[in-house]
């Protein structure tokens, strides 16, 4: 029997990719309790998504794929960005996420999904980005670095880390420029 293309699950199906995790979804509050995906998840898990996709062909084109990747997300927020590559892109590869955040709730709020996920190649640091990249918690080369969202001088201090951490590549999305 075929479902009416208004039917959420017809929805859902279009908006996930194979093998994303449901469950992953349903705890970063994309998706609700009930499995549905409304507006305005609909619009960050695409823009996730999308970021991913290029992140995905940077690991394609650099990277031998059983070569260990390691990624910094600057400015992680609750994280939502370093989860999906973990789950989409790390879960079955060697490597490790590494979330930079400054707001502490938010880094302890990780440290506990991603205990509860068993996603084991995932740290959560409560840092700012300058901290980081002298940071004994973070190896002194990352492959790759990403930053969404990164508000005023943000962007600016993930390329300084990445350029530091002589990373392959960086994946950068600025937000707002309050001070030059």
């Amino acid at each position: 029997m075929k479902r009416p293309a208004s039917d959420p699950t017809v929805a859902l199906a279009d908006a996930l990719r194979p093998g994303q995790s449901v469950e992953l979804l349903k705890e970063l509050h994309i998706l609700t309790r009930e499995g549905r995906l409304n507006q305005d998840s609909r619009r960050k898990l695409k823009q996730v998504q999308h970021l991913v996709q290029f992140i995905e062909r940077e690991m394609r084109e650099g990277f031998a794929p059983e070569a260990p990747i390691t990624l910094a997300d600057h400015g992680a927020g609750k994280s939502y960005l370093g989860f999906m590559l973990y789950d989409l892109l790390l879960a079955q590869r060697p490597g490790h996420v590494y979330g930079i955040e400054t707001r502490a709730e938010l880094v302890e709020r990780s440290r506990q999904l991603a205990c509860r996920l068993g996603f084991a190649r995932m740290s959560f640091l409560n840092l700012s980005v300058a901290e980081a990249t002298d940071a004994a918690q973070l190896p002194p080369r990352i492959d790759i670095v990403t930053a969404l969202h990164a508000c005023d001088t943000a962007t600016d201090d993930a390329i300084d880390f990445g350029l530091r951490k002589q990373a392959a590549s960086m994946v950068l999305v600025p937000c707002c420029q309050a001070e030059v």
